[in-house]
């Protein structure tokens, strides 16, 4: 295929602008991107707020609210509830476009003073309260970008599950504990990329096993203890005698564990029933290019974390019937001809420009927080003729400027770039934002230093932990962090017979997010063939990586 070659604006570094990439640009009526694909992902994570969350008042009803924007932000922030109420009007900030100005400097005025969300949260939330990115969920604590869940704590990415905790990835599961990538399991502990698997640990890669422990590739065994078959008795007895609360246990069957996953073949890429895709996690997918964690999706190129969506590029984060979707942000649902837009949903389309529109709206420009609206700039509404007048007058404005055909600059984002989502795949220091004009809160949620009771304290053994824990403040063990144990999390731990965790939850989310290769493609060959593949494996990496024939003639 066809292509030239760019030099990214913002790093210097040089990217490929294929043919099919030009089709897709004309289709969209904009034009070629300034920025590499990389640094157009960061634009659009350095609006993404995820895990930092705020206590603060609504500034409507004054009642508490869990917040991604702090108290003393300059914004104005609406509980759910309040936000989607008709007690407040989103066309009374609306304004005439100055062509004597930079565009995303009257759109930024327009942030300042228009109510926003206080949490990305959707409808369908019992007991929920502490939870973002989320919706149709119940009984649920700091579950994080998921959806269809019950009784779930510190989950990231988990959906249709009950009774989880600490997992990232997971579908349609029960009862896990330390998971990623899994799906259809059921009391399942330290597994990784298994489907079907129950009443085990320690898991890597596994179909449909159950009672196994410590074990790689196995495919419907039985009583299996670090790949050995065992008899159900044999089996029973050493169980009996491993306690998941004595660390030197779990330690040792760690090592033992990682042993076996170091000479386990890997797939060059992790997924099933696709076709000419390339990327990493993909699956049910067609003609997908450059792709990481997508699902059911179909002529897509540069997305990550989407599903069931169709003829996107640039798109991070939702889906759910997307179609031509270009370098935005949490857009989903029945959503259509999205360009440059961050959290547009519910039935919008033909929407440019557009922040946290809903309802769908359709044909809006420049606009933030409208519902079932159309033909509006900047919060202002016009006729159909009036806005088809209007619309390329502004694009030309913002060509001059040299602002249009990319997504809001990270300048104007409501969010310190240390807040985000951006500093979580792209982490710089305080002075490199800062050099770059973007934002840094110093005045981050959390404590050092006030921790009311020492570990040597707490019981090693679960049953033997006081609910007054659930009073105490505890210290990260790795950074010092304070954090508490919430009466739900220490019922699931002493449900399942679990330790309770001495590392703060967000540490614990960086580790099993670290379990993932980073989302960048490499050229190597099979470790068993010498067929040139395209990998997140880097070629110096020990690990033996497979082509998917290879691969599934070898482990299935």
């Amino acid at each position: 295929m066809a292509s030239e070659q760019k030099q990214c604006r913002q790093c210097q570094n040089s990217f490929s602008i294929e043919d099919s990439d030009n089709v897709f640009y004309e289709k969209m009526k904009v034009p070629q991107p300034a920025l590499c694909p990389d640094c157009r992902l960061q634009k659009r994570l350095a609006w993404r707020m995820e895990w930092t969350m705020y206590m603060r008042k609504c500034d409507m009803t004054g009642k508490d609210i869990l917040s991604s924007f702090p108290a003393d932000s300059p914004y104005t922030v609406y509980d759910r509830e309040t936000w989607y109420s008709d007690n407040w009007d989103p066309f009374s900030y609306g304004r005439d476009f100055d062509f004597n100005r930079p565009f995303f400097e009257q759109f930024d005025d327009l942030l300042k003073v228009v109510p926003h969300l206080s949490a990305n949260i959707s409808s369908g939330l019992q007991n929920c309260n502490y939870v973002n990115q989320c919706g149709w969920s119940k009984n649920c604590y700091y579950t994080i970008e998921a959806d269809n869940n019950e009784d779930s704590l510190f989950c990231y990415r988990a959906t249709y599950s009950k009774s989880c905790a600490d997992c990232y990835e997971i579908y349609h599961s029960e009862r896990c504990y330390e998971c990623v990538d899994c799906e259809e399991c059921f009391q399942l502990l330290y597994g990784q990329l298994c489907e079907q698997c129950s009443d085990s640990a320690f898991l890597f890669d596994c179909r449909s096993c159950r009672y196994c422990f410590g074990c790689v590739g196995l495919r419907q065994k039985t009583y299996y203890m670090f790949n050995k078959q065992m008899t159900k008795e044999e089996y029973e007895q050493r169980m009996a005698s491993f306690d998941f609360c004595n660390a030197s246990h779990v330690n040792a069957a760690r090592t033992h564990f990682e042993q076996l996953k170091a000479n386990h073949p890997r797939k060059e890429l992790t997924g099933n029933q696709n076709e000419n895709v390339s990327g990493d996690y993909i699956y049910s997918s067609k003609d997908c290019s450059e792709c990481y964690n997508i699902r059911e999706c179909r002529d897509c190129k540069y997305c990550d974390t989407v599903r069931d969506s169709k003829d996107c590029m640039d798109h991070y984060v939702w889906g759910n019937n997307a179609e031509r979707v270009y370098d935005s942000q949490c857009c989903g649902f029945n959503v259509q001809n999205i360009r440059f837009c961050n959290s547009t949903f519910e039935g919008t389309h033909s929407m440019t420009y557009c922040y946290y529109c809903t309802l769908g709206s359709n044909n809006c420009f420049g606009c933030s927080g409208l519902k079932k609206a159309e033909y509006c700039i900047l919060n202002k509404q016009y006729t159909k003729k009036e806005y088809e007048a209007l619309i390329p007058r502004i694009i030309e404005h913002m060509t001059k400027t040299g602002e249009w055909g990319g997504f809001f600059p990270v300048s104007i984002s409501p969010h310190g770039y240390n807040e985000t989502k951006a500093q979580e795949r792209f982490p710089l220091k305080k002075k490199e934002v800062l050099d770059h004009g973007w934002k840094w809160r110093d005045e981050l949620p959390y404590t050092e230093g006030q921790e009311t009771i020492s570990w040597d304290k707490v019981p090693q053994a679960i049953e033997d932990v006081p609910d007054s824990i659930c009073d105490e403040v505890l210290a990260c063990s790795r950074t010092g962090r304070n954090y508490r144990i919430p009466k739900q999390e220490l019922m699931l731990y002493k449900n399942m017979r679990l330790p309770i965790p001495r590392v703060h939850f967000e540490e614990r989310h960086k580790d099993r997010m670290a379990m993932r290769n980073p989302r960048k493609l490499n050229e190597r060959q099979c470790s068993k063939c010498d067929k040139d593949i395209r990998t997140t494996y880097t070629p110096e990496r020990p690990e033996k990586v497979y082509c998917e024939e290879c691969y599934l003639k070898e482990v299935y």
